[in-house]
């Protein structure tokens, strides 16, 4: 189905949001991108909750549909990205919320305000350590960017955290990657400065604050933001679960058919069964 779209306004920014609104389906989802990923990013997500949940998807400004409407006369800080979640939550009221990579950090910060229309979360292949992988990763990015190699930057990603990645969507990632506009390049360098400084004490106090319960998924062979790493972070988040997807590594269900059918058992049991029981 053709989703219902729009542009939503955020201070100077303006969001390009896409609804997928099933009949008598009331309670929605919104789903937080990872660094330069797009909605499309989502499209087994949607496959997956067709006629169980509305689907909220959204591009921040700088990538996807949102990029033609923008200015990015400066980067956008993360504290900015909270701001624009909170924005949506608001307006659209989702009952869930579902993130990848570090998009889980603006989750993470927006469930801290306690939004009172969700009631669970999902948080994937997000991690508060840097890795000696990771750190490697972004440091060679970092640089990459900063010298405008478009091509090498592309190729850095599917070598690097899109390893276990199929051929034809390592093609489409290279694409997508190497032909963004100077902005985004710079955009992506910011991030990846802010990733860089991330240390988890930096945000005990945010995690001690979250009382919405969350699922945290990660991938059984991601060295960038693993499953072991995110345990720690049940020290400040009181209601939490951790899920291993067995042969996974950081993009999960995009992976290979066996990963995508675990991640869809663990979100429909996360987020439907109880639902189901009660019904």
């Amino acid at each position: 189905m053709k989703p219902e779209t729009e542009i939503v306004r955020v201070g100077e920014w303006q969001v390009y949001v896409e609804r997928y609104i099933y009949p008598g389906v009331t309670e929605s989802v919104i789903c937080v991108n990872g660094a330069l990923s797009t909605t499309l990013a989502f499209r087994n997500c949607v496959k997956n909750f067709k006629n169980r949940v509305n689907v909220i998807l959204f591009d921040l400004p700088f990538i996807g549909k949102s990029r033609p409407h923008n200015r990015l006369s400066r980067p956008l800080p993360k504290s900015e990205e909270v701001v624009i979640l909170h924005t949506l939550i608001e307006q659209y009221q989702p009952s869930y919320i579902l993130s990848v990579s570090w998009g889980g950090l603006a989750a993470l910060m927006a469930l801290s305000a306690r939004p009172s229309s969700i009631r669970k979360a999902v948080v994937a292949s997000f991690s508060t350590r840097i890795t000696p992988a990771m750190q490697n990763y972004i440091e060679r990015a970092k640089m990459l960017l900063d010298e405008g190699r478009n091509h090498d930057v592309a190729t850095l990603l599917n070598d690097e955290v899109g390893k276990y990645l199929p051929g034809l969507l390592k093609q489409a990632n290279h694409e997508h990657i190497k032909n963004l506009d100077h902005e985004t390049y710079r955009q992506a360098s910011f991030h990846i400065g802010q990733i860089s400084s991330l240390r988890h004490e930096d945000y005990v106090e945010i995690f001690r604050k979250i009382e919405t319960p969350i699922m945290f998924v990660n991938g059984e062979r991601d060295e960038y933001t693993t499953a072991q790493d995110i345990r720690e972070i049940g020290n400040y988040i009181r209601d939490c679960d951790f899920i291993t997807v067995p042969e996974a590594g950081h993009f999960l269900d995009m992976e290979s058919r066996p990963a995508a059918q675990c991640v869809s058992n663990v979100l429909n049991d996360y987020f439907f069964v109880e639902k189901a029981l009660a019904s």
